[in-house]
This record gives C-alpha cells, sequence and structure tokens, in this order.
C-alpha cells in the first residue's frame, strides 16, 4: 500500500545535520534552580506536584501552595534569589534568542517529527499535534535550541519524545524560546527549559520534564506536574572563553584552546552540537583544539565545559577555514534558508564575501530538492520545489583567484496549506469531495461486478 505523501512528510526523520550552527553562550544561572518561576503571578489550581524552587519577581503573589505541593525546593516570592534568577533568566532568553537559526519550520506542525541536535525556528506561532521525537543519538548532553516567534501551543494529549538520549529523561539542553506564551494542552506531556517573554500555562494535567520561566507575565497551573532538569541545585553561571576562535587555512597547523571558569575545576570539554572543521579535534581534558585543517568552509559547532560538579556551560564557535595559504576565509550567507512548499516558486540568493569577485557558485555535497536549481554565475536558488521533505546540501563558492568557501544547508519542504498551485477547501467543498469519492467509489465497485 503506498502512503500518503502528508504521512510520509509528518513520519519524516531528520536523520542528519550536518550544519548545525554555533549555538550562544547558553546558561541557566540561578535560575536552573527553579521548576516553576513567573514574572507577575504564580498561580496554582489543584493538587499540582513541583519539584524544584518556586519564585516570582517583580511580582510577588504566588498562590494556590497548598493545595499544589513543592519538594526540593522553596518558594521565593520577589526575594533577591527570585530577583536574581530573573536576571539570569533574560541572559538566557537572549543567548537562545540570538543564535543563527539552522532549519526554518514555519507553518510546519512539530507533530510527526524526528529532529536530531540543531537550531531550528519558527518566525511566528508553533504548534504540537501528537508526537515529537528528539533523536539526542547517543549524546544526553546534545543541544537542542527551539527559537519561536510568537506562541507555543500543544494540543491535548500531545508528546515529546527522546530517542538514543543514553538513559536521560530529562536532558539539560533543551530549549524553548517563546517570543509571547507557551500553553501545554490538557494532558500532554512536555520536556525541555520553556523561556517565555510573556505567560506561561499549563492546562488541567498537562507534564512538564524540564522548566515553566517566564519572563514578564504569569505562570498559571491546574492539577500539573513539574520536574527540573539538570544538575540538583546550586549551578554557578559557567562561561566558556575566550569568546571567538581565529580562523585557519588547509595545511597549516592549528593549535587553540577553550577553557572553563565560574565553576569548580577540573572541567571537562566536548563538542555536544555541529562539528569542528575536518582534521581538527578537541581534548576533552585540556580543552586544545588541534590538528591540521584539510577542508575549506565555515564550519559551526557548540563546545560544553562540565565542571567537577556536573554543572555545565556552552559556546557556539565558528571556525572559517581558507582553501590554502594565502586566500581569505570566504563566507557565504545567508546561515539558513527560509522553507518552501510544493508548488509555490522559491527564491533565495546565496552571497559570497571576503575573496575577491566574481564568484562561482556550486553544489559540492548533497543535492537541492527537486524543481529547484543554483545559477552558478549568481549564487540564486530558484524554481518550484515538486517533493517535500528535509534537503540537505553543501554550497561552495570560488573567488577570481580560485580561494574557496563553503557552507552546509538543510531547506525543509513543506506540502502544507497554502502553498501557490495547490487548491485548499472549506468544509463545503471537502464534504462535496468525500460524496464524489464515495460515488466514484461505489461506481468502480459496480463496474468490477459487471
Amino acid at each position: 500500500m503506498k502512503a500518503h505523501p502528508m504521512r510520509w512528510f509528518l513520519t519524516l526523520v531528520l536523520a542528519v545535520m550536518t550544519c548545525a550552527p554555533a549555538v550562544s553562550q547558553v546558561s541557566l544561572g540561578t535560575s536552573q534552580n527553579f521548576a516553576v518561576l513567573g514574572g507577575s503571578t504564580v498561580t496554582n489550581t489543584g493538587v499540582s506536584a513541583i519539584s524544584g524552587d518556586v519564585g516570582v519577581s517583580p511580582g510577588t503573589a504566588v498562590t494556590g501552595f497548598p493545595p499544589g505541593m513543592v519538594t526540593n525546593g522553596t518558594i521565593h516570592a520577589n526575594d533577591a534569589v527570585a530577583m536574581q534568577a530573573q536576571i539570569d533568566l533574560t541572559t538566557a532568553y537572549n543567548a537562545v534568542a540570538g543564535t543563527p537559526c539552522n532549519v526554518n519550520l514555519s507553518g510546519q506542525d512539530l507533530g510527526g517529527l524526528t529532529l536530531t541536535p540543531g537550531v531550528y525556528c519558527f518566525s511566528t506561532s508553533a504548534q504540537l499535534t501528537g508526537t515529537l521525537r528528539l533523536d539526542f543519538q547517543g549524546n544526553p548532553n546534545a543541544i537542542f535550541l527551539f527559537q519561536i516567534g510568537s506562541t507555543l501551543t500543544t494540543a491535548s494529549g500531545s508528546s515529546v519524545l527522546l530517542l538514543n538520549s543514553g538513559g536521560s529523561t530529562c536532558p539539560a539542553n533543551l530549549f524553548w524560546q517563546v517570543g509571547s506564551s507557551a500553553t501545554l494542552g490538557t494532558g500532554s506531556g512536555f520536556v525541555g527549559n520553556i523561556l517565555a517573554l510573556s505567560s506561561i500555562t499549563l492546562t488541567t494535567a498537562a507534564s512538564l520534564s524540564g522548566r515553566a520561566l517566564a519572563r514578564n507575565g504569569a505562570v498559571t497551573l491546574d492539577t500539573n506536574a513539574v520536574s527540573r532538569c539538570g544538575p540538583a541545585t546550586g549551578c554557578p553561571l559557567i562561561t566558556v572563553n575566550p569568546a571567538t576562535l581565529p580562523n585557519g587555512a588547509i595545511g597549516s597547523a592549528y593549535n587553540q584552546a577553550v577553557s572553563g571558569s565560574g565553576g569548580a575545576a577540573p572541567y571537562s570539554f566536548a563538542v555536544t552540537s555541529g562539528a569542528l572543521p575536518t582534521g581538527l579535534v578537541i581534548n576533552t581534558a585540556t580543552g586544545d583544539i588541534t590538528g591540521v585543517p584539510t577542508t575549506a568552509g565555515t564550519f559551526n559547532f557548540t563546545v560544553t565545559a562540565t565542571d567537577t560538579n556536573g554543572c555545565q556551560g556552552t559556546r557556539g564557535y565558528v571556525i572559517g577555514i581558507a582553501s590554502g595559504v594565502g586566500c581569505p576565509v570566504i563566507t557565504l550567507s545567508p546561515t539558513a534558508l527560509p522553507p518552501g512548499a510544493i508548488g509555490r516558486p522559491f527564491r533565495e540568493t546565496i552571497v559570497a564575501s571576503g575573496g575577491q569577485a566574481p564568484y562561482a557558485y556550486a553544489v559540492s555535497g548533497g543535492a537541492l530538492p527537486p524543481g529547484l536549481a543554483l545559477n552558478t554565475a549568481t549564487g540564486e536558488i530558484a524554481g518550484t520545489p515538486i517533493s517535500s521533505g528535509f534537503f540537505s546540501f553543501t554550497i561552495r563558492a570560488t573567488d577570481a583567484n580560485g580561494c574557496l568557501g563553503s557552507r552546509n544547508y538543510v531547506l525543509v519542504i513543506g506540502v502544507f496549506g497554502g502553498a501557490a498551485g495547490i487548491p485548499t477547501l472549506g468544509m463545503g467543498g471537502l464534504a462535496a469531495l468525500v460524496l464524489l469519492l464515495i460515488g466514484a467509489g461505489l461506481f468502480a465497485m459496480r463496474s468490477t461486478r459487471g
């Protein structure tokens, strides 16, 4: 039986993320100790069970405890602890919001998707209906960032399922940055740290393995279970240094070090998202990044430093590798491409900089979505997509002197309503279509019997 294209798309697995972007410094600081933190009020109805601190600032009202229960934490109503937590929450919120987007999922429902570590964005609202699967690929410290322009809403009974997470059911490096308000539907099961600019609402019997942290608005609870993720308590703000790393060149030895500060030494280091330039490795004990680069391009990756108490800090880096001695680092923009849709004309231009114009462009790895083509002289990707899915490819630019630069992209092509060339039906039209299909089926059955 042939799979319906819509169902195929919703169950599509993004198996390889070859172009995860740099992730900014993301640490919750003292807000990490909170399971629930509101800006104006925290209000509870029913017997909610909260594991971790509950607080509010600059508001002062925390109501509904009891019947709500707080374990492994205390209530902070606009005291010094809650004030500092809000300051640290703002820092974390801005860090996530300022991270370059890797895959634009605007207009797609998260339900039915399987995603690997990376940075995903929605220009406006995000919706989860059904099950979202997050594949950690065996690394419980892998980083998922979701940037949502306005609202995050989960339907009743929806859920987030973790795959290959090394046994972790409550990962510390899963963040949902929400530009306005988040609402978890009745009986839904959600995972991750929700960082909302305005309010967060957990409707009846919704559960959250993570944190509900609202900067300016209220957190509203109704017979919920909220369990804080990550290191137990008291983690300081750990900073990974330096802020940037120098570029390199093919064939030239590279030797730079990253370090951790703010926590308890010794630190261990790991690349938790993206990839180092080909030919380089990181020493997990010292933070030294060494080797001889073998591939030109722009490489985005995240380094996580873990102190002796298990507290973590992360920083995203970008290293440009020139194609040889005497060649500049050639950078391709933008860092991510907007999504497209079947039947809708698509047109975006890749622009190279840093070298000597004119540039020649080519697809050096992967493949463009069917229906799209690259103009090798201008860098324009144009056409009308004919297949849906996630398409991973590399664009290489060569300047007038033969120097190279490249960037990896993931382009999402959807099949949802609103695409030009795809007719949409109202309820009346849909009913008429159903009647036509039933009539056609009856006609076919009679023809077969005859």
